[in-house]
C-alpha cells in the first residue's frame, strides 16, 4: 500500500490491483495522472464541502474502470450505475467483492469510511473530528459537541485499523491534536496520518 496525499484530506492509496482516491479537492502537485486509472479506481467523498468534493473528479470518468462512492449530500449532476450514493451505516462490497466498504457518522457533514481492501483496512474521517472551538463554543456546547465525537469513534473500537486519516486542523490552536488523541486512545489503529490542513501536498506516506 503506497500512500500519497494529494492535498488537504485528499489521499491517493495504491494497491497492486486497484487505487482508492479520497476527498479529492485541489491537486497542486500533478499526482492523479492518467496512469493512475489503468487500475480499477475507487473514487470517495466523504461530503459536499468545497475542500472535500471538486466535481472535477468525474472528468476521470473516460480513462478507466471508476467506481465513486459519494455521501448522498453530493450534488453529482448525474446518473451513473458507477455513482453510489452513501449515508451513516451503510455496508456493501464492490469490485467484485473485493473490497468492503462501511460508513459512519460525522460531527460535520457527511460521513466517515472504513474500508477493507484484502489485508489492508483504512478509516478516512471525513469532517469527523472534535471540533473544539473553544473560542466560538459555550463550555456546554463543547462539551455536547466532544461526546458526539466519542459517541462515534466507540462504534469503531475493537476493529482492526492499519491506517486511520484524522483532522489536525490548525484553526484549532492548541486543540488542533485533540481529535487524534483520542482516536488513539479508543479506537487505537496502527498509524493515524494527520489531514486538513495546508502544506501537506505531495507528501508521501
Amino acid at each position: 500500500m503506497k500512500i500519497t496525499c494529494i492535498g488537504h484530506s485528499g489521499f491517493l492509496i495504491e494497491f497492486p490491483e486497484y487505487n482508492f482516491i479520497f476527498d479529492y479537492y485541489t491537486d497542486k502537485k500533478n499526482i492523479i495522472t492518467p496512469e493512475i486509472f489503468k487500475k480499477d479506481t475507487c473514487v470517495f467523498v466523504s461530503h459536499s464541502h468545497r475542500d472535500h468534493y471538486n466535481k472535477k473528479i468525474f472528468d476521470w470518468d473516460t480513462l478507466g474502470n471508476i467506481i465513486y462512492i459519494l455521501d448522498s449530500g453530493c450534488d453529482t449532476g448525474k446518473v451513473s450505475p458507477r455513482i453510489i450514493k452513501v449515508r451513516e451505516g451503510d455496508n456493501f462490497n464492490i469490485l467484485d467483492d473485493k473490497i468492503n466498504v462501511e460508513t459512519y457518522g460525522s460531527t460535520d457533514e457527511g460521513v466517515s469510511f472504513l474500508v477493507t481492501a484484502g489485508e489492508s483496512v483504512i478509516f478516512h474521517s471525513g469532517d469527523l473530528n472534535d471540533w473544539y472551538w473553544e473560542d466560538e463554543s459555550t463550555p456546554q456546547e463543547l462539551a455536547a459537541d466532544e461526546e458526539n465525537y466519542l459517541n462515534i469513534i466507540k462504534k469503531l473500537a475493537g476493529k482492526r485499523i492499519d491506517t486511520a486519516f484524522i483532522p489536525k486542523d490548525p484553526r484549532l490552536n492548541h486543540n488542533a491534536g485533540r481529535g487524534i488523541k483520542y482516536f488513539k486512545e479508543i479506537v487505537a489503529p496502527e498509524r493515524i496520518i494527520a489531514m486538513h490542513f495546508p502544506g501537506n501536498d505531495g507528501v508521501k506516506y
